[in-house]
């Protein structure tokens, strides 16, 4: 008679065999897998590594950073502070300088001028400056650039009356005259320096002009040339000593 429990016990051995040869087979497969990843890793590992330490110096560089960040932003705290307090001590220095009579402005940049009185404008409008040339005279071993001199003049003399304009030298050579000598009547010209003229030293002059087409544009020789309604103005509310300014 036949024994039931080797008929039972065979299969089970078998299915223990089967199991013992899978897990073995797994681990030989998971050996191999890594086996063949080596390359890989090896190959990207330093790029790994570097990563890895280029994240831990970034952290560390970063909260360098917030230090050096902190630190700066409490400097330049301080520092607006001082320059709102350094502006207000400039305000109110220009405060007090600034002219409390009437002044006269001329820009060059734009042949523009105006008449304030504090931060009121009494009077504009526009002018003409120098031209910028250059006139030699070589026999008289001289050279002119017609340039309006820049920075603060005052009124030095008020002439009225269609002022007499005396040529100089630099005005016959230009124009290919001889020069004659100083006290030649062909010297005296009038018209030329309209009713009113306004003298702020070294033979400059605010003053009125017949070449009304020139006005706005870079013509005279040095003066500011004004349209008649505007320099008789400037005539009647200014005095000698007001404070003209060029730039």
């Amino acid at each position: 008679m036949n024994n039931p429990d080797k008929k039972i016990t065979a299969p089970a051995a078998g299915l223990r065999l089967a199991k013992t040869l899978s897990g073995v087979l797994l681990k030989a497969g998971l050996a191999l897998c890594g086996l063949t990843m080596l390359p890989v890793l090896y190959y990207f590992w330093p790029a790994v590594t570097v990563s890895w330490a280029q994240v831990r110096e970034e952290r560390q560089v970063g909260q360098l950073d917030r230090v050096q960040l902190d630190k700066e932003t409490k400097k330049l705290r301080a520092d607006i502070a001082r320059l709102k307090e350094e502006r207000a001590q400039l305000q109110e220095a220009l405060a007090q300088r600034q002219p409390t009579a009437p002044y006269i402005v001329v820009d060059t940049n734009t042949n523009s001028f105006l008449m304030r009185e504090t931060d009121t404008v009494l009077r504009e409008g526009i002018c003409s400056t120098g031209s910028g040339k250059k006139v030699v005279w070589v026999r008289g071993r001289k050279t002119w650039v017609f340039n309006t001199p820049k920075g603060k003049h005052q009124i030095r003399l008020k002439k009225d009356n269609y002022p007499i304009w005396t040529r100089p030298d630099w005005d016959y050579v230009e124009n290919g005259e001889k020069v004659p000598a100083g006290n030649d009547t062909s010297r005296v010209v009038e018209g030329m320096l309209g009713q009113y003229a306004l003298d702020i030293g070294d033979a400059y002059m605010l003053h009125g002009t017949p070449f009304r087409r020139t006005l706005g544009t870079y013509a005279s020789h040095g003066c500011v040339r004004l349209d008649d309604p505007d320099i008789e103005y400037l005539y009647n509310n200014s005095q000698k000593g007001t404070e003209v300014y060029i730039y």
